[in-house]
């Protein structure tokens, strides 16, 4: 296993969730804190964001919160540091840039787009060292993995592409698969 590990979380600022996709978040935090590694995530103090944040920061971890300007004042306070940004895309970036591998849990527009943005990166500049962990309770990620299956089926990406997808359905998956990918 790697000395520091960063994960960077995508995932809803939606209260009130499903307690099974609570628990993802739950999970992934306590991963992270019990490795003493860093979680980097949008920053905001709102649904399953806070869930992984303060999971993390309760198991020892450290938080980095990536806070575009217009949402300083919803920062978490479980934030260790706060990385200011300009927009989304440029937290995006930021985002990618520090982290080793990438947890999806349940989200919006925002988490879909956080996702396609990493997964595009990851294969167009070659990182295959880099790996998403897809949260898929209840078969919400279902649509999602289809059209990228027709995309490989109709010669779009390459198969390889998909290899740096693991796609879980429990919460225990999320830390296995993290086991697996920092052996």
């Amino acid at each position: 296993m790697k000395d520091t590990i960063t994960i960077a979380v995508y995932c809803s600022a939606v209260a009130d969730l499903p307690e099974h996709w609570q628990r993802g978040a739950r999970a992934t935090g306590a991963w992270i804190g019990a490795r003493r590694a860093t979680l980097v995530y949008g920053g905001v103090d709102a649904g399953l964001m806070t869930t992984v944040a303060r999971a993390t920061h309760e198991a020892g971890g450290r938080v980095v919160g990536v806070v575009p300007t217009r949402r300083r004042d919803w920062a978490s306070p479980y934030n260790d540091i706060v990385v200011p940004t300009s927009d989304l895309n440029e937290r995006k970036g930021t985002m990618q840039l520090l982290a080793d591998a990438f947890v999806v849990l349940p989200g919006g527009y925002g988490t879909l787009d956080e996702f396609s943005t990493s997964f595009s990166y990851i294969n167009f500049t070659d990182q295959p060292d880099k790996h998403i962990v897809l949260f898929n309770p209840d078969g919400l990620y279902d649509p999602l993995l289809e059209q990228l299956q027709r995309m490989v089926d109709a010669g779009l990406l390459r198969p390889s592409a998909m290899d740096i997808l693991r796609v879980v359905t429990e919460p225990e998956q999320i830390t296995e698969a993290l086991d697996e990918i920092f052996k």
